[in-house]
């Protein structure tokens, strides 16, 4: 069974949901002042770890961090701060 859910993003530099694997992030955005992120799971799938990083523009990023990460998408907040949301597929 496939569903959207959403998840509520911490303004910090990475993060770990427990979600079903395969999983498709669709989009970013905000929502009532949050970062949110929405993502479409299969139910019947078995559960893994799903690792978020996020970089503020002009913030400096790790490269050997970078080689294992899929952009998700870019956001601009209501207070001008604008945040790159990245999925982190390095193995645990």
């Amino acid at each position: 069974m496939n569903k959207i859910y959403k998840y509520e993003l911490q303004i910090k530099d990475s993060q770990s949901f427990q979600i079903n694997s395969d999983y498709k992030i669709l989009s970013v955005a905000e929502q009532n002042g949050k970062l949110c992120m929405w993502v479409l799971v299969n139910l019947n799938n078995p559960i893994t770890w799903m690792n978020i990083e996020i970089i503020g523009t002009g913030n400096q990023i790790d490269e050997q961090l970078m080689q294992h990460n899929k952009f998700i998408g870019s956001v601009v907040m209501h207070n001008g701060f604008v945040w790159h949301v990245f999925d982190n597929l390095a193995p645990f």
